[in-house]
């Protein structure tokens, strides 16, 4: 998470064999799609051949989202005028022109409520746009509204007690992951194509898994807001039902400046053979649920009829060192919130109900500690970093879970309770995202399977530095042996 970031927050087996999991709308034939079941880049294709104007796309998705909205909580703040009144407009030209979009409650975006998920910030207007706001309306995507993140980003899941909790559209009683859990649920609920997101210890990736998504975390300096600072952790993107999607937006908006090879639309079809290793126990050496366990064997058997070389494989981080070393650094993004909000108070001390009682639980962990203790911080990050490219010497991706168990129910962490112990089980439920946030090392979310609970289980793949290109040919060639983007929940029918 880098300074700016820290300021405002840092199927089962049935239906591989053709049964419709409960609670999934069965999808269409192809020339009775509706036009919100299509991806993002079949909206720009559209809007470019005449089919639906910008203006009809947006009141499409205005009226689908205030529908659903009251029942899944994803928006916190809409901008439906000016999402109209944009969309009449002289568009930029490229692939994305019209098409409507969310943006995440912790992206700066001129004269609109950006309040970080906090109610610090309940009345913050700000007067400028964040760098990817300004990148999302180069690319002339039409933003209808700010969706849900927990305060500031700091939990896995959408519950920030200001809002309200975002509720998973697969099963409303269980969370739509954090931090991105507002885009995550529009668009798996079909109000918007995508929706940008960030990922700052699995941000993007965890609300993917839980809605049953495509969720490429970048590798750092890849997105345009970077300024590639050494042991930055959030990078920027969106979560999408289509691999093209996400790729497409990378090409067309990414950085290339950065010491990073080009990010291109590599072909899945011709790609390959990789060397995977894979693993179903976190760094501590425990099993994940059997769900997780079953989706990881699942990808892995897929990637080895595809071609692949597959075997198992231990992880390459040192995990109680790690986990040690990014909690201080997560902790340091909480003081750095509130000494900010006390400032705005004139340097007065900050109410307590001001803030959530994890922000102020992450901020007593370092209230008393100087910042010289992250030179140790980024010294662990460099080992791991270290040690993960030599990995990479051996295997082009490592599979693992997302998380070590499926979506949690709503309330499961309650801010009420005692949050030390409650950590005990959140460190492992999230144990496999953050670790290429410190590396810098690109890692993608691709869907799986649905539970008994009718739960989306994804897997992630992470790969070396600067290497999207080869994880978005394996996730297309994925994609097409098992697909996912023909599910709906049946609370999208609406």
């Amino acid at each position: 998470m880098k300074r700016r970031e820290f300021l405002y927050g840092a199927a089962a087996v049935s239906v591989l064999a053709g049964c419709k999991p409960k609670g999934e709308a069965a999808a269409p034939a192809a020339t009775q799609t509706p036009s919100w079941m299509k991806d993002a880049t079949a909206h720009g294709k559209m809007i470019a051949s005449g089919e639906m104007s910008a203006l009809e796309q947006a009141d499409l998705a205005i009226e689908r989202a205030q529908k659903l909205n009251e029942t899944l909580n994803f928006m916190v703040t809409p901008t439906y005028d000016q999402a109209r009144v944009e969309a009449v407009t002289d568009l930029p030209s490229g692939p994305f022109s019209g098409v409507p979009t969310l943006t995440k409650d912790l992206q700066e975006t001129t004269g609109v409520r950006t309040a970080y998920g906090s109610r610090a910030f309940m009345k913050n207007i700000p007067d400028h746009d964040h760098r990817f706001v300004t990148a999302m309306h180069e690319a002339g995507l039409v933003s209808i509204g700010k969706s849900a993140t927990p305060e500031f980003g700091f939990l896995p899941t959408t519950e920030p007690l200001v809002f309200g909790p975002t509720r998973n559209p697969w099963n409303p009683a269980h969370s739509s992951g954090g931090s991105s859990g507002g885009s995550a649920a529009a668009v798996a609920a079909g109000v918007v194509p995508m929706a940008q997101s960030s990922d700052g210890g699995g941000s993007i990736r965890i609300p993917a898994n839980c809605c049953g998504l495509f969720g490429m975390k970048a590798s750092r300096g890849r997105w345009p807001d970077s300024d590639g600072t050494d042991w930055e952790l959030t990078v920027k993107g969106f979560v999408s039902h289509s691999v093209r999607d996400s790729q497409t937006a990378m090409a067309t908006m990414a950085a290339t400046d950065k010491g990073l090879p080009a990010p291109v639309l590599a072909d899945g079809t011709k790609a390959g053979p990789y060397k995977i290793g894979f693993a179903t126990r976190n760094g501590w050496g425990d099993e994940v649920h059997p769900d997780c366990k079953k989706a990881v064997l699942m990808a892995a058997k897929t990637c080895a009829e595809l071609g692949h070389h597959v075997e198992e494989a231990a992880p390459a981080y040192t995990a109680a060192a790690f986990n040690d070393a990014f909690m201080t650094l997560w902790s340091f993004g909480a003081k750095q919130v509130v000494g900010n909000v006390s400032k705005a108070l004139g340097g007065k001390p900050v109410p307590q109900d001001l803030l959530e009682p994890f922000t102020w639980w992450l901020y007593e962990k370092v209230a008393d500690k100087d910042p010289s203790v992250l030179e140790a911080v980024y010294a662990q990050f460099a080992a791991e970093q270290a040690a993960s490219r030599v990995f990479h010497e051996q295997y082009d991706f490592f599979l693992t879970p997302v998380l070590g168990a499926p979506p949690i129910k709503i309330g499961a962490i309650d801010q009420s309770k005692d949050l030390d112990a409650q950590f005990e089980w959140i460190q492992p439920y999230v144990a496999f995202t953050p670790f290429a946030n410190a590396t810098g090392h690109p890692a993608m979310s691709v869907p799986t399977l649905w539970n008994d609970d009718n739960l989306p289980v994804g897997v992630q793949f992470e790969a070396n530095m600067g290497n999207e290109a080869n994880l978005f040919a394996l996730a297309s060639q994925i994609e097409e042996a098992a697909p996912w983007a023909h599910r709906w929940p049946e609370l999208a029918l609406v």
